[in-house]
């Protein structure tokens, strides 16, 4: 007997918001196409939970459906559709804090996530369905979920940053790296908008969808696929990893005139210059991390400082 399909009610609300948080991201203008391919691979889950997704937000105006042709952007719909309390929401909040303190695992049951955050079948089915897609667990071939506990260690986060640090800027010093001017235009934008305001308003998940959705364009100009998943992979379990500092909006705003100078240098032609600023910027990222306690600070003496 197949499995059921998971009802629309469990997936659409989640998957709407970071859908509707990817187009405030990305400054998507009225009319652009919302490919459904192309989603399922940005949120790595399968097409139907994205259809899903865009019905409700088409529902709510947010975004318009055309028949035969498909879901666009609408250009005067709210930022980000208004959802009722999600339990499996705060229950990944309340999770990402355990995980990273390793108070939970390696192996869970759903009695044991459903018991310690009340939540439903389904709703538990939903939350360990999103730590499956961000890396960080795996369904057991009998019963219940092993985590990656690698991926959560206390110094998993310094790990990933270690690695952007090989990744990012090596990926600027590639002889035909090329970043189309369209795009850098769109990304400065994204930028601005964060600097005129927007880091004050928005809610935390939001930003930071935004500066991984910056960082994996400036990757995407590398022309290595290779090179993005392991980017974007990255940030999944990133998302997870940095909850706790999101609230600290102050660091947005130097990000973001760090993440402007970057373009300026790649728009001049100048990659190695963008590859060094990479690396300061990336390095002064891992110090302020640090100073908020969420890396242990063995190295960072060395790194510039924020």
């Amino acid at each position: 007997m197949s499995p059921t399909p998971p009802s629309r009610s469990r997936i659409g609300p989640h998957l709407a918001a970071d859908i509707a948080a990817h187009i405030t991201a990305e400054s998507l203008t009225e009319g652009t196409h919302l490919r459904t391919a192309d989603l399922a691979r940005r949120f790595a889950v399968s097409r139907w939970p994205v259809e899903q997704a865009l019905k409700e937000l088409a529902e709510s105006g947010h975004v318009r459906h055309e028949p035969n042709r498909g879901f666009f952007v609408r250009g005067n719909g709210p930022a980000a559709p208004a959802a009722p309390p999600d339990p499996v929401h705060a229950a990944y909040l309340r999770l990402a804090v355990l995980l990273t303190e390793q108070a939970i695992g390696p192996q869970v049951t759903e009695q044991q996530i459903r018991d310690r955050f009340a939540l439903t079948r389904r709703q538990t089915s939903d939350l360990m369905g999103r730590l499956i897609r961000e890396g960080i667990a795996e369904k057991r071939a009998g019963y219940g979920w092993n985590i990656n506990t690698e991926l959560t260690a206390p110094d998993a986060l310094d790990h990933t940053t270690q690695m952007r640090l090989i990744l990012e800027p090596a990926a600027l010093r590639l002889p035909r790296y090329h970043l189309p001017q369209g795009d850098i235009a769109r990304l400065r934008r994204v930028e601005h908008d964060l600097l005129d305001g927007t880091i004050d308003r928005a809610p935390p998940d939001a930003l930071y969808l935004r500066g991984a959705q910056f960082h994996e364009a400036v990757m995407a100009g590398a022309g290595n696929p290779f090179m993005l998943q392991a980017l974007m992979r990255v940030n999944r379990v990133r998302r997870l990893l940095t909850y706790r500092a999101m609230d600290d909006r102050e660091r947005y705003y130097r990000q973001s005139r760090e993440h402007l100078a970057i373009l300026d240098l790649i728009e001049a032609g100048d990659h190695a210059g963008a590859a060094l600023q990479m690396e300061a910027h990336l390095n002064k990222v891992r110090h302020s991390l640090s100073a908020l306690g969420f890396i242990v600070t063995q190295d960072v003496a060395g790194t510039t400082p924020g």
